[in-house]
């Protein structure tokens, strides 16, 4: 009794199967996916790195301790003097404050590219989805084929024997159902690749077995999409507009802080430490003192190196502006390429839909007179082909046409 219980338990497991539709795929990969932790990662990494920025603007303590002793005196004239000091930056010329800004713009960047990669990753699951779905709906049809071709096989091979078809016919049949079975793999093989792929983005592990719901794709309206619109939008409030305004604003900063080398920099320390002749021999006789002042530190001449590096950095903000323009030129062909597309695939699936129901007027008629033998199987056979393409055909131009409408969406936002 035991055996069969583990038995039925063992069949249980392997045969479990998670179900998922588009949108449990999508919040899934957004939960598991392992490039977006990254992303997330590099996100609370910008946030500190923003933090020190602005805590360097902050006084900063600090305990220093130093021993020093003259050579070959045994440690009989040694001084050992200690302090607590508090350090604050009175004018950086504008450094500290532009590394700040800088490190805000940097962590407002990150975040727009971890929007940036969540939006594509969506893109990737929805795809990766529709092109199973294909796959598996092609599967069916060639499935169907195979079952038909079958059964007609069966059929002919009577005929065979009571000598009413020749060999030739029957073999044609045969060739046809052989090549049936060989797409049957193939796309076997390719819903497997497909099925990994998905589960890599969705972070589940490979050796479980998913299975994905079906979907409706008729009630998408796309006759009210005002193209001009869209890319203005696109152009402004874009995710990426929003990084190339920030990758501009980050140069900028740099290029402010970069100047500051040309100023002097001013530093308040104000301390609390013990006098130099606090020594090993006199360890009882702790005085110390209060002490203040004041530090300035300017690079008078170094060559030109702080002119060079003040003028790379203006120069990066020029290469910015540029690649901004670039970037939004390019925004705007895929645009107006996914535009058409979509207009396109509308138009496809029409065209699809009515030769699909001519294909299928014409098996029917043609699979009469078969029957009837007043067509051969290779007349036969090809009008089967001719329906099982149509029928592939209009399920591609159906889930193709979403795809293009999600292609479009994506880069509008």
């Amino acid at each position: 009794m035991k055996k069969y219980l583990l038995l039925f338990f063992a069949i249980s497991i392997a045969s479990f199967s998670r179900e998922l539709s588009l949108q449990e795929s999508i919040d899934l990969a957004k939960r598991n996916n392992r490039q977006l932790k990254e992303k997330e990662i590099s996100v609370q990494q910008k946030k500190l790195n923003e933090n020190v920025k602005i805590k360097n603007a902050l006084p900063s303590v600090r305990a220093q301790g130093t021993y020093s002793d003259y050579q070959n005196s045994n440690n009989e004239n040694g001084v050992f003097q200690n302090g607590v000091y508090v350090s604050q930056s009175i004018f950086s010329g504008g450094e500290i404050f532009y590394n700040a800004k800088a490190g805000k713009a940097l962590r407002e960047f990150e975040e727009s590219d971890y929007n940036s990669q969540s939006i594509n990753l969506t893109l990737k699951v929805i795809e990766s989805y529709i092109t199973t779905l294909q796959l598996k709906k092609s599967l069916a049809v060639y499935e169907a084929s195979q079952k038909e071709k079958s059964e007609e096989l069966n059929k002919l091979q009577e005929f065979y024997k009571l000598s009413l078809i020749d060999k030739s016919e029957l073999l044609k049949v045969e060739t046809s159902l052989y090549s049936t079975q060989t797409s049957i793999i193939k796309v076997k093989n390719s819903i497997t690749t497909e099925e990994l792929n998905l589960k890599n983005l969705l972070g589940l592990n490979m050796n479980e077995e998913i299975t994905l719901k079906e979907m409706e794709i008729t009630n998408f309206n796309t006759d009210d999409i005002n193209l001009a619109q869209d890319i203005e939008l696109a152009m402004n409030n874009s995710t990426l507009a929003q990084k190339l305004d920030k990758n501009i604003t980050i140069s900028e900063y740099n290029a402010k802080s970069s100047r500051s080398t040309f100023l002097p920099k001013v530093n308040l320390e104000y301390g609390y430490e013990s006098l130099e002749d606090s020594s090993y021999s006199r360890a009882n006789e702790n005085d110390w003192q209060w002490k203040v002042g004041v530090t300035v530190k300017w690079d008078i001449f170094n060559f030109g190196s702080g002119m060079d590096s003040y003028k790379e950095s203006t120069l990066e903000v020029d290469k910015m502006r540029l690649s901004k323009i670039d970037s939004l030129e390019t925004l705007k062909k895929e645009i107006t390429t996914a535009y058409l597309d979509l207009n396109m695939s509308r138009e496809t699936i029409k065209t699809n839909e009515k030769a699909l129901l001519t294909a299928l007027e014409t098996y029917n008629i043609d699979k009469e007179k078969f029957n009837n033998r007043i067509i051969d199987s290779v007349d036969f056979l090809k009008t089967e082909a001719d329906l099982r393409d149509a029928q592939i055909t209009h399920i591609n131009s159906q889930l193709n046409y979403f795809i293009y409408y999600q292609q479009y969406l994506s880069l509008l936002k």
